[in-house]
């Protein structure tokens, strides 16, 4: 399907081609090495679909019940752009340092397939935050898989690329969980009773 899309051809498709993902999450690995064939519309509507139900079901449960709402919005569009500028930068690198001009669309698919193991641990990352870690690991498992197999990066160099990249997710997330500690603490301690007690001293004082 190409050209101009009409509302019933892109219906009738998303039907044929959502069948691929109880397959695909049934065995991810073999699953990043026969990608589906689809096309720009199949790809933003499942994709949407998909982040939109991530954020509702996180914000559930987080109790962030505004969150729920707005993540309807929020969700898809954040993963649309994280997703845009990771297929972004894969297509620039395999094209500078490998020389290999590899559609977008292509890159594209690849990564937000390789995303789902990573969209499923952040869902409940709130209830047990390192599983966040794991799903980064896991997500970067698939991309290896997926672009060796695919467009043939030497594997290698990849996994040094992707080794480089998933340590510096991990040190930024454990720098936020850091942060996020340390303000808690910081919180909690100026509300102790004692400080309270103090602030009326000083205001009866006063």
């Amino acid at each position: 399907m190409n050209g101009n899309y009409t509302w019933d051809q892109i219906k009738l498709k998303l039907r044929e081609d959502i069948v691929v993902l109880p397959h695909f999450l049934k065995n991810p690995v073999a699953g990043m090495r026969n990608l589906p064939q689809w096309e720009w519309p199949t790809i933003l509507i499942l994709q949407g679909a998909f982040a939109a139900f991530c954020a509702v079901v996180a914000n559930f449960i987080e109790r962030n019940y505004l969150g729920v709402f707005t993540g309807l919005i929020v969700g898809p569009l954040a993963n649309f752009l994280i997703a845009g500028i990771a297929t972004g930068f894969f297509h620039f690198y395999f094209l500078y340092v490998f020389k290999k001009e590899i559609r977008y669309h292509l890159i594209y698919l690849n990564v937000i397939f390789a995303a789902i193991p990573l969209m499923i641990c952040a869902m409940v990352a709130f209830l047990v935050p390192p599983l966040i870690l794991v799903g980064i690991f896991a997500s970067m498992l698939l991309v290896f898989v997926g672009f060796v197999n695919n467009f043939g990066i030497p594997a290698k160099h990849l996994r040094n690329l992707l080794g480089v990249i998933f340590a510096v997710l991990c040190l930024s997330w454990g720098y936020q969980q850091i942060t996020s500690t340390h303000k808690h603490k910081s919180s909690h301690n100026t509300a102790t009773p004692e400080s309270l007690d103090i602030l009326e001293k000083e205001l009866n004082n006063e």
